[in-house]
């Protein structure tokens, strides 16, 4: 019997047996796309397409029903739920001339045709595709499990008394695949307010007999199965189609919400799966697929951060309280179009993963755990909270870049696609490249929109020329003259470039950011409490309004001059701000008593450790920024300024 053949069988046999299939459809064939949908007139919109009854249904019900296989159901423990529809999917494949279903597996794809859900790269040169990529380390973890259930079925069966060698470890794989490709959940034939569940098998007449079970007392996970239902999966999946699936007692029904013309393709839709999911389950994916997505999975964070987590999202963690990086993992989207907010990219990441990387920031700070109930308005609408979303871009970036480099590193090093297997696979390659790649850039885009002129107020990112200059059109030239000069009688130079390429860059930003600090809290209005020369606290006149707008009260929460960092604390730390007083001593030597900062009792190594030394820490990285003159970039030290 041909294909074509074979699919009027199943169409004769679906409708004998209580099955609704439209007249205007008919199941067609072709070696390119296998069985499928198509009209043979005019479809419109709102046609219902097929009704399945459940008497048609395969799944595990079955077996526990069938006395044709009675170790199903007399060894029933010795199966998972999810390997025992496997097993007798296999048992009805290996005596099909004699299965009720046989007209439906003529239909199915036989265990030696090209099948390409990753289960099937067997082959190194296929395998090579999938280096690096999430659906890699998926593959490998339920293949581990699937051996698992075949080794313990095929003993289970032996030790029932049942020949084991046409259960091969192949026709296991095929099982397996049949059902992550065409099945659909157990909620099509779950029953509405009753224990019992209804199955079906053969009775000695040879017609079908309705057997109900009592699953009241069943487990969970024995109610979420998977459940073939033939005819209904010969239909293609696209995105673009719109269907409705009824679920009423006894019948599982498809219409369609599209018109489709004679000989035109009825297309189901299978929901919003991303190309992984598509090739895991189904062995296709779909190009620019608009649901794809990619996996981020962070560390573990530190013990005593996921002692506070543990309090407010337990679901992070086992049921042994330890952490769980596959519940930390996170599906980053293909984004959509380029908004003109460089900030709108962070509307489209997921909120869970916002919130874990702000209480890792503020725990690498040193600040006290505070839970928050919408994480993503705080670090968009809050100002407190908005300082950490450059921080948050930073550390996303981070994580994303290894990983994209081992996408580019496979799609370096195989050739191009020579069979379906490795075309499906550089499908869902070139995909998984294209978010990483557009997530990035939307988050590089965010923070150089933080490269501000000095004439923009907000926050920004600044290099050492442009704090300079931001201070200069802030204060005035005489104020950064006196800095400067200090500078020059340390080093040797007052050019910031030369001062880079020398070394200096990180040890002047320090010094300048507390420079400004002081020059800032020069006598004026009020008084504050700041640190004194061992580390004491003093009282310290602060400056006018609009410069304390841009130097105390623009101070990161982290910075507390008040109860600086102790000896005993940092010990590390504060050898390198003793040494960089040194500096300070003799620039003030150089520069004229009065005339700066340079010279001010209020100097020490706690400030500039707890005040310049921090910010540098928490708040300084390097990035591309462009150069004074022309469009070419440089990779640049720059430090967050809150205000």
């Amino acid at each position: 019997m041909n294909s074509a053949d074979k699919g009027q069988a199943l169409e004769a046999w679906f409708r004998e047996h209580g099955g609704y299939l439209n007249p205007s459809v008919n199941i067609a064939y072709s070696h390119e796309a296998g069985y499928r949908w198509q009209a043979n007139a005019p479809l419109t919109l709102g046609s219902k397409i097929t009704t399945v009854p459940h008497s048609l249904a395969l799944s595990y019900l079955n077996a526990l029903v069938d006395d044709d296989f009675p170790i199903f159901r007399d060894r029933r423990h010795d199966f998972k739920v999810e390997a025992l529809g496997f097993f007798y999917l296999m048992a009805q494949y290996i005596l099909r001339e004699r299965s009720f279903w046989k007209p439906y597996l003529d239909t199915l794809p036989s265990p030696d045709s090209d099948l390409a859900t990753p289960l099937w790269f067997d082959d190194a040169e296929d395998l090579a595709w999938l280096h690096g990529t999430d659906v890699l380390h998926t593959m490998l973890r339920r293949r581990e499990v699937y051996e698992r259930y075949y080794h313990d079925g095929v003993r289970t069966l032996q030790s029932g008394g049942v020949d084991t060698t046409p259960y091969t470890w192949d026709l296991f794989r095929w099982s397996i695949t049949m059902f992550t490709s065409r099945s659909f959940s157990s909620r099509a034939i779950a029953p509405q307010e009753s224990k019992y569940w209804t199955t079906y098998k053969m009775n000695a007449p040879g017609r079908r007999q309705t057997v109900l079970l009592d699953m009241s007392h069943a487990p969970a996970e024995d109610l979420d199965f998977s459940v073939l239902f033939p005819v209904q999966d010969a239909s293609n999946h696209s995105n673009d189609a719109h269907v409705d699936w009824a679920f009423d007692p006894g019948r599982f029904s498809i219409s369609i919400n599209d018109p489709v013309k004679v000989g035109g393709e009825v297309l189901n839709n299978y929901g919003w799966k991303g190309n992984d999911e598509l090739l895991m389950g189904y062995g296709f994916c779909v190009p620019d697929n608009p649901y794809d997505t990619v996996m981020l999975t962070l560390k573990p964070p530190p013990e005593d951060l996921q002692t506070e987590l543990g309090r407010v999202h337990p679901g992070y963690f086992t049921a042994g309280r330890q952490w769980s990086s596959e519940r930390a993992t996170f599906r980053l989207p293909r984004l959509p179009p380029a908004s003109h907010e460089a900030e709108q990219i962070f509307q489209d990441l997921p909120e869970p993963l916002l919130e874990l990387l702000l209480y890792i920031l503020r725990w690498e700070r040193d600040l006290p755990f505070a839970f928050q109930e919408l994480p993503l308005e705080y670090v968009t609408t809050n100002p407190a909270g908005r300082h950490y979303l450059p921080h948050v871009a930073r550390m996303i970036v981070q994580s994303l870049v290894p990983k994209l480099q081992k996408l580019q590193d496979v799609a370096l090093h195989v050739n191009d696609p020579r069979n379906n297997k490795q075309r499906q696979a550089s499908v869902y390659l070139s995909g998984q490249v294209a978010i990483i790649q557009a997530t990035i850039a939307g988050l590089r885009t965010f923070t150089r929109s933080l490269l501000k002129p000095p004439t923009v107020p907000g926050p920004r990112f600044v290099t050492l020329e442009g704090l300079l200059e931001l201070w200069s059109h802030r204060a005035s030239a005489e104020t950064v003259m006196p800095f400067m000069a200090g500078i020059e009688a340390v080093s040797g130079t007052p050019d910031v470039e030369q001062l880079r390429q020398a070394g200096w860059e990180e040890d002047v930003m320090i010094l300048l950011l507390c420079y400004i600090y002081l020059e800032a809290a020069r006598p004026g209005q009020g008084r504050r409490s700041t640190v004194g020369d061992h580390g004491n606290v003093a009282t310290v006149p602060t400056s006018s309004r609009e410069t304390r707008g841009w130097t105390e009260d623009a101070l990161p929460e982290y910075v507390d001059l008040a109860e600086p960092r102790t000896e005993e604390q940092d010990s590390g730390v504060l050898d390198h701000a003793s040494g960089l007083m040194e500096l300070v001593a003799t620039a003030a030597g150089q520069v004229g008593a009065g005339d700066s900062m340079w010279d001010d009792d209020r100097w020490c190594a706690l400030l500039i450790s707890e005040l310049g030394g921090k910010m540098l820490q928490f708040d300084g990285l390097t990035m591309m920024v462009p150069r004074a003159h022309g469009s070419a970039e440089a990779a640049r030290l720059v430090i967050y300024l809150r205000a």
